[in-house]
């Protein structure tokens, strides 16, 4: 079950998005919340010709933000009776997750899709987070381009991306909290015609958990296999998508 949570609480534009699906993870589980903020400025930095100055300006600003967010975050949560409490820690945002993640159920993290189609610095902070944490990440888009972002626990759809790896099968059973409330979970392969395990092992274990599936085998197209699985999570309108990290 989903009992320890941790919210990554930063100002930026996928804060709230973040705090949403918080609310509804921990409101569904009874999942007690561990909220962190971190300040990625060093006191002092050196110019480009040779000296030294201080950051304590610009950090003493930062901080006296991130206070109000924390303030905003902690008022929604306590208007929500969510059980939380605070870590606020020196050093980039990966590493203050990933050292106050030890005993985290889940991860809640955020991306953005950039306007070319390129993704943002934030999903460079989701992938050092997943290949270096030991807990799933729920990760909740800023905006909603596709219509298909918005969080649904109770009665939604779920694809599984599945390979047959070791990082899918992990990603899958993590995922069987969430799994036994959806009304649809599909198991999605792409092109595998032969692998050790197939989706029907993946199938047969999610039974035994008490979770119906269906096999959703799919030929391969003259494409990259992630725009096709993106597709296909549109086509069959799911809520939400499970996936391993490497």
């Amino acid at each position: 079950m989903l009992k320890s949570g941790l919210l990554y609480v930063a100002e930026d534009r996928g804060c709230e998005a973040r705090v949403e699906a918080a609310t509804k993870v921990s409101q569904a589980f009874g999942m007690h919340l561990t909220c962190v903020q971190a300040a990625p400025f060093p006191a002092y930095g050196i110019s480009d010709i040779g000296g030294t100055f201080s950051y304590n300006g610009l950090l003493e600003q930062y901080e006296k933000k991130q206070a109000q967010t924390k303030e905003k975050v902690a008022s929604i949560l306590d208007n929500n009776n969510i059980d939380s409490r605070w870590f606020y820690t020196p050093g980039s945002a990966s590493s203050a997750v990933v050292d106050y993640s030890r005993l985290s159920d889940l991860i809640i993290l955020s991306h953005l899709e950039g306007d070319k189609g390129n993704w943002d610095q934030d999903l460079e902070l989701i992938s050092e987070i997943a290949v270096h944490a030991r807990a799933p990440i729920l990760s909740m888009p800023y905006e909603d381009p596709y219509g298909i972002g918005q969080l649904k626990l109770d009665g939604g759809s779920i694809i599984v991306a599945w390979n047959g790896t070791f990082e899918s099968a992990q990603a899958l059973r993590f995922a069987v909290p969430v799994l036994s409330k959806a009304s649809r979970v599909q198991i999605a392969t792409i092109g595998l015609e032969t692998v050790p395990f197939p989706a029907t092992e993946a199938q047969a274990y999610l039974t035994r958990h008490g979770v119906t599936s269906q096999v959703l085998s799919i030929a391969k197209e003259d494409r990259e296999v992630e725009e096709q699985l993106l597709n296909v999570i549109i086509d069959e309108q799911a809520d939400l998508a499970v996936l391993g990290a490497y």
